[in-house]
């Protein structure tokens, strides 16, 4: 079987997400039919979580490379995760100045992606991580991530460690289905 990007149905072939993503260095971004052949998500689906507020507007037509990591995160947390959860966890990495009506983004969906892939290149699903583990391996990945103010890190910590246990649940589900379909096929 195949190792596929998260949220894609494109195979990895041993490039790293950012890697993946360079496309948008030489492109002004990806029309619908790409993005659409990318997730081999439907149009409609696109359309409602735009609609939703849970992908930004295209420019032009155009999704940006943070409008693509935001449709690859839902997707790939939608069979296991409530889509309202999933905005709330977009939500909860913004932080909103008292009496300012600017929101400060803590990391880009982009940024965020490539961390959970990242995390996932180094990380052995068929071992279960204790709390702390995890936690500790996502520290590591993080090592480099930059605070735009004091707590920032705490929160894209626990926001990684809630995509990679709904993620490691999404595999778990996948293989309870296909046991399921192979016995039911005997």
């Amino acid at each position: 079987m195949a190792i596929c990007f998260p949220g894609t149905v494109i195979e990895r072939k041993d490039l790293t997400s950012r890697e993946f993503f360079g496309v948008f260095r030489v492109t002004k971004g990806l029309m619908l039919a790409q993005v659409r052949e990318i997730t081999g998500l439907d149009t409609t689906t696109i359309q409602n979580w735009i609609n939703r507020g849970w992908v930004k507007n295209p420019v032009d037509k155009r999704y940006s490379e943070n409008q693509l990591a935001s449709i690859l995160l839902i997707q790939m947390l939608r069979d296991v995760m409530k889509l309202d959860h999933i905005a709330k966890l977009f939500d909860y990495l913004k932080k909103k100045e008292f009496g300012d009506s600017e929101e400060v983004l803590l990391i880009s969906e982009a940024e965020l992606y490539h961390y959970v892939c990242d995390m996932l290149d180094s990380i052995d699903y068929d071992i279960i991580l204790t709390p702390k583990e995890l936690e500790r391996a996502i520290l590591m990945t993080l090592s480099t991530y930059v605070e735009p103010y004091e707590g920032a890190k705490r929160r894209v910590v626990n926001v990684l460690k809630i995509i990679l246990v709904y993620y490691a649940s999404a595999i778990v589900k996948h293989r309870a289905d296909s046991i399921f379909t192979d016995i039911m096929n005997e």
